[in-house]
């Protein structure tokens, strides 16, 4: 085989770096044990990695009612007594335009999104939701439904996006 020339070489090498750092960065981002420092609501969470950063998490697909929506305080809550002050798994799916991790958050096996569907705490965000789980979150969310539990105990729920958007009942007071 003859010897390449230095400038051949060169590109080859510098082609394959970037063969390699494409692959690298194109490969899904690895799951994480991280500790769960604050509770903002019930699907946003403040964590601390192993590297001590701290990274805001958007729990991935669903949507939990407001703070100053009717169950916006349970879900928080909730989510407090699951997962503060605890190790939790994080699986990283992607930033949201806040900069937020948007990720699945994971204790002992149990997927938070499941536990807070489940309880009549959130909605399957299905606008968001594209992951072949999200399915068993729906039938969480079709069974606390049927059994009134939770935010489903009111006769018609407003979904969070609608709340956030001023689709807020007039209720003729102020909290200020």
């Amino acid at each position: 085989m003859p010897a390449l020339r230095p400038k051949t070489a060169r590109l080859a090498c510098i082609l394959s770096l970037c063969a390699f750092f494409l692959v690298v960065t194109a490969s899904p981002i690895r799951a994480y044990t991280a500790f769960v420092l604050w509770v903002t609501d019930g699907d946003s969470l403040t964590v601390v990695d192993a590297d001590f950063d701290l990274l805001r998490i958007r729990v991935y697909g669903i949507d939990c009612p407001e703070s100053d929506q009717p169950y916006g305080f349970s879900a928080r809550v909730r989510t407090a007594w699951e997962v503060w002050a605890r190790p939790v798994e994080v699986l990283p799916i992607e930033k949201d335009r806040y900069g937020r991790l948007v990720a699945r958050v994971q204790k002992n096996g149990k997927d938070l999104s499941a536990v807070l569907t489940a309880s009549g705490l959130a909605w399957v965000y299905d606008r968001y939701c594209k992951q072949s789980v999200c399915r068993e979150w729906e039938e969480l969310e079709q069974k606390a439904r049927h059994n009134q539990l939770g935010l489903w105990a009111d006769a018609d729920p407003i979904p969070p996006w609608k709340w956030r958007h001023g689709h807020r009942p007039d209720r003729g007071w102020r909290w200020w």
